[in-house]
């Protein structure tokens, strides 16, 4: 059947852990809060890209929970501002990898891919 991903995004607090527990639970490995991940791979100086393509190979039943960090107010921190980019590009890989992508939002999920 061949590699199935799964990711949900949506903004801090909007029920994605829920529903992801609500409508996959057990079918799934769940890496929850992937956007704190890339916090720490910058922080010890890692492309979070390639941890990410590097972490995601061979992968197979898997649900990435990220929040959406690219909305609102550009940091005035330059490492805020690296943070937002970083997020946004491993989502964006993870998007394109993934068989479904769902943006919750107020607990309610909508099917985007």
């Amino acid at each position: 059947m061949g590699r199935k991903m799964i990711l949900i995004i949506g903004g801090a607090y909007q029920g994605k852990t829920e529903y992801a527990k609500e409508h996959f639970d057990g079918e799934y490995e769940i890496w929850n809060q992937y956007h704190e991940r890339v916090r720490q791979q910058l922080l010890e100086q890692k492309d979070p890209l390639e941890e990410a393509k590097r972490a995601f190979k061979g992968q197979d039943k898997l649900i990435i929970i990220s929040d959406e960090v690219g909305y609102g107010l550009v940091p005035i921190e330059a490492f805020e501002r690296s943070y937002r980019e970083a997020v946004g590009r491993v989502n964006c890989f993870f998007a394109k990898e993934a068989t479904q992508v769902i943006r919750v939002v107020c607990g309610v999920g909508k099917r985007i891919k």
